[in-house]
Parts: C-alpha cells; sequence; structure tokens
C-alpha cells in the first residue's frame, strides 16, 4: 500500500483492523533459542510503534509495511517494504525501541529489495 492511497482511504474497516491484529513482521534476534524473551521484547516493540502510530495519526498501521525486525545485540533493524513509508514510520520504531531501555540511535533501517 502506497503512502497516499492510505490517507486517502476512508478510515479503518473491519478487515483492516482483524489484519492489523493478526499481522506480524519476520522477527528475529541474537541468541533467540538462548534467550526467547528476545522475540517477546521485539513484539513489545513493534505494538509499541503501532500504539503510537495510532495515538499520532489516528489510523492504524497498515499490515505488511514493517516486513522484518532484528534485535542484534541491543540494535535494532527495521526493514520497510518501501522508502516512503520507511521515512514516515522510523520515528515510531525509535521511541518504541527507546521505551524498551534502548538508545533511539541504534535504530537502523532499511528498505526490502
Amino acid at each position: 500500500m502506497k503512502l497516499e492511497e492510505w490517507h486517502l482511504g476512508e478510515g479503518d474497516g473491519i478487515q483492516e483492523r482483524q489484519l492489523a491484529a493478526e499481522y506480524l513482521p519476520v522477527l528475529e534476534a541474537h541468541r533467540q533459542d538462548d534467550e526467547p524473551d528476545r522475540i517477546e521484547r521485539l513484539r513489545r516493540v513493534y505494538a509499541m510503534a503501532q500504539t503510537l502510530f495510532l495515538m499520532v495519526e489516528g489510523r492504524r498501521l497498515p499490515p505488511r509495511i514493517i516486513v522484518a525486525m532484528n534485535d542484534h545485540k541491543g540494535q535494532l533493524a527495521v526493514t520497510f517494504l518501501d522508502r516512503e513509508w520507511q521515512t514516515f514510520i522510523e520515528p515510531f520504531f525509535r521511541l518504541a525501541w527507546r521505551s524498551e531501555g534502548e538508545p533511539a540511535e541504534k535504530v537502523v533501517t532499511s528498505v526490502i529489495q
């Protein structure tokens, strides 16, 4: 979904809310097998970013905009669907990562190739 198309919509319908509630990007973390709480932390970060987005924008974060999230030794890597969404949403992930006690500067982003 393009950012401009998202802004033209009439709001969240039942189907959009359901998709947003069910969707999770690919979550990976360094030592996730030894420390399963790292994946839970990524889930919390994603949920916090969604909540912040909803509070600021008044609409839910569209599903599939965030492709993957990876925690590697305290650095969060977020992979976006396209550059436009990357620029628009990155601040929400910086704040969400900060809410987990990590520096906002430790968030890096990229766009799926």
